[in-house]
This record gives structure tokens, sequence and C-alpha cells, in this order.
């Protein structure tokens, strides 16, 4: 679904002559990520590594009421075998009157309130693993604590209708979608402040055959820092087999740093578990980070990883 197709590149070249204009390109805004990663992994003799090259671009262009928006995510990754794109993530063109918005193109529709898993999403993965937009158009209705969306979003040749209907109440928001990709879907997500905790949860119902998937989270400060508990019965990546599981995650900051401690348990298979590690090291234009983890089940693996991200000014 990332993918430049000939019929959408019309999108692209009205996006780059926009911002091209020396007098238009004022109102360009832009943040450019650059990625360098490398990983040995323990599972079979002789250890295997790879080593991956990426960048993350964003660039938005704003002409009044008009809002372009270009996300781009190229990327190669060397081991046994190579894997490389383009990494289209988004292309949309945005028009907002008052409390109406009006999009079309490729735009990224995430639809999960879980941290630590995912019941239910609609995203495709690049051959990277990122998540990507989908092809289509959105209408959005933002009254005063309120949006209804109605979102036409292309698949396989075929349009797939997607109704949402977001509302507040006071400490807590709650979100409703209807679809109907390949059946009936119906979820209900949402989120909400109870004496300094942050409780959060969604449901997804799948019809003919009859299907639930659900998660169910609470977070709350750990002095500077952040935990994370959840559990249900989803899949933990996307594109992965729902099952029962509970997931931990602490968030330790500190003046330049950070550690990421987490911890997933599929219920149903007590032997399938991961522990990661997580140590970022940050500067304004430079971050390092390293790891660590471990994963239990039919082939145990052992993973060390570097990861280095810089972050220029383009001008």
């Amino acid at each position: 679904m990332g993918r430049l197709r000939p019929s959408h590149a019309w999108l692209l070249g009205l996006w780059l002559a926009c911002g091209c204009q020396p007098g238009l390109a004022q109102n360009l805004e832009t943040r450019l990520e650059l990625r360098f990663s490398t990983a040995l992994v323990f599972s079979h003799l002789p250890p295997s590594a790879s080593w991956g090259l990426g960048a993350h671009l964003e660039a938005r262009y704003d002409l009044q009421p008009l809002r372009f928006q270009l996300v781009l995510d190229p990327g190669v990754n060397l081991s046994r075998a190579v894997t490389a794109e383009a990494g289209l993530t988004e292309l949309y063109a945005l028009y907002r009157e008052g409390e109406l918005d009006v999009s079309a193109g490729l735009e990224r529709l995430p639809l999960e309130v879980a941290r630590l898993s995912l019941p239910y999403g609609l995203e495709p993965l690049s051959p990277l693993g990122n998540r990507q937009g989908r092809w289509g158009a959105r209408v959005s209705w933002n009254p005063e604590a309120s949006r209804l969306r109605l979102a036409v979003l292309e698949e396989a040749g075929r349009w797939l209708p997607v109704l949402s209907l977001r509302r507040e109440f006071g400490d807590f928001e709650l979100e409703a979608h209807a679809l109907y990709p390949a059946r009936w879907v119906l979820g209900l997500g949402g989120s909400g402040t109870v004496a300094e905790l942050v409780i959060y949860g969604e449901g997804w119902l799948l019809l003919e055959p009859l299907e639930a998937r659900y998660a169910l989270g609470l977070s709350g400060s750990l002095g500077e820092g952040v935990w994370t508990l959840e559990g249900g019965y989803a899949g933990l990546l996307p594109l992965q087999p729902a099952g029962y599981f509970l997931a931990g995650q602490v968030l330790l900051p500190q003046e330049e740093a950070s550690w990421v401690l987490q911890a997933h348990l599929r219920l149903d298979d007590p032997t399938r578990w991961l522990l990661s590690m997580r140590y970022t090291l940050g500067q304004p234009d430079l971050e390092l980070s390293t790891g660590l983890s471990a994963q239990g089940g039919p082939t145990p693996t052992l993973s060390l990883s570097l990861w280095l991200r810089a972050f220029p000014q383009l001008w």
C-alpha cells in the first residue's frame, strides 16, 4: 500500500512543485533523521549479523487552508539477504476549514489505544517493518469535544469504509469504530485518568466468524519515570496472531539518557516470552542506543543491538 503508483504520481508532483517555489518555501517545515543500526543474533551457530541504513523525512507545506504532508522512510538492511525500500509512508493533501477536515492521498490511520500490543490494525507493513499509510480519502467533522470521521480506503482494487466517532467526557475519552474490510469489524477504545493512574483499553469484535480481541492497561509515575502494565488477547506486533498475553514496561529517564525495560509473556504458551533492555544517550543532534533482548520459544534467541540516529538541519 505504501508504493507510489503511476496514478498517484500527480500528487507527489504537485507537492514538489509547491515546495520548490522560492517565494513559497517559507511555508515549508522539514525534519530529517538519519539512522544506522547493527545487530548480532544468537539463535543458531554461527551467530548472524545485520546492518541497516535508513532515514526518516517529514515535510509539511502550509498554504492556508491547504496542507501538504510527505513522510519518507527509505532504508536498506544487509544480512543474509538484502532488503531495501523507498519507504513512502505518507503523501496527502489536507483542506481545513473551521471544524471540517478533508484529506486525500496516502495517510496513516492508527486505530489502537494499547501501548504494548496491537489488538487490531489497518496499516500495512513495509519490507523493513515500518507501518505505512493507506491510499484513500477522509472527511472529519470536529465540533467541541467530539470528532466524527469517515474514511474510504483502497484495498486490493475495492473500497473499504471506516466510520469513527470520538467523544471526550472530562478526564476520559472514548472512540468507536465500524468498518468492513472483508467482514464487519466493530471497535471501542478509550483512556482516562483516575487517582493519578492512566487507565486505557480497547476491544474489537470481528463478525462472521465471531472473534474478539482486547487489551487493558494501567500506567503511572515512578519517580521521574513511567511504568505500564498491560494484558489481554491480542498480537504483540503487527500481523502477529492474537493470543493471551501480559506485558510490562518501565521508562527511566536521566539527564541526557534513558533506560527502557520491557517484558512480554504469552499466557497461552508460557515458553514464549521476551525480555528487552535499551539504553539511550541523547544530544540535540545525535542519539546513541544499545539494546539487549532475549526471547524464549521453539527457537530461543539472544540479540545485541546498536542504533545511531542523527538529526541534521536541512536549512
